[in-house]
């Protein structure tokens, strides 16, 4: 199977030759070219953020909630207390990646690609390994990466070149999935 950034397509170009005369003729002619993965535009993947932001939020505040009980419910001694404060902000800090992480794996989607329709995908295509949604998600903490996605029109942010993923909506995967069929019965 063929990786999605070595998938090519047809295109016309526009060329100038030269008649017997010298005169100028434009003509066009048919060329094969890599054709770029669509992932979506930042605008999305900007919302993408806030609503999965919000979603997590909420489960993050709950199970703060719940450790600050289990935390006062387990010890009145302050050293004992602090040490589990400690330890219960640890916990939540990696409580973000590993939401991001769990919601990737198990359906190639947050909350906000739901919404959106869009879905993480591999470089064939495929949905990603553990591995590779792991290293995803805990690149999300790498200060200023959520700014990473306002790029280009094809925004790639840290999270999805550092991982080899792309975020792509399901037409998209579609035209994917149809022109690894087709390049692959060629090959």
């Amino acid at each position: 199977m063929k990786k999605i950034t070595e998938l090519t397509e047809v295109k016309w170009r526009t060329v100038y030759t030269k008649d017997a005369y010298g005169n100028r003729e434009r003509d066009s002619e048919e060329y094969t070219a890599k054709r770029p993965v669509k992932s979506i535009a930042y605008g999305p993947r900007f919302g993408h953020f806030i609503i999965d932001l919000i979603a997590f939020q909420i489960v993050i505040y709950f199970t703060d909630y719940l450790l600050l009980m289990l935390v006062s419910l387990l010890s009145h001694n302050i050293h004992v207390l602090i040490t589990l404060g400690l330890i219960s902000r640890i916990v939540l800090l990696l409580l973000y990646p590993a939401l991001y992480a769990f919601c990737e794996y198990k359906w190639q989607k947050t909350p906000g690609k739901f919404l959106t329709k869009t879905l993480v995908i591999d470089e064939y295509g495929n949905k990603p390994g553990l591995r590779t949604i792991v290293l995803r998600s805990l690149i999300r903490l790498v200060p200023f990466e959520p700014f990473s996605c306002l790029s280009d029109t094809y925004s790639r942010g840290w999270h999805d070149r550092w991982s080899n993923t792309w975020v792509v909506d399901e037409e998209e995967l579609n035209m994917i999935r149809m022109l690894q069929a087709e390049q692959s019965e060629n090959d």
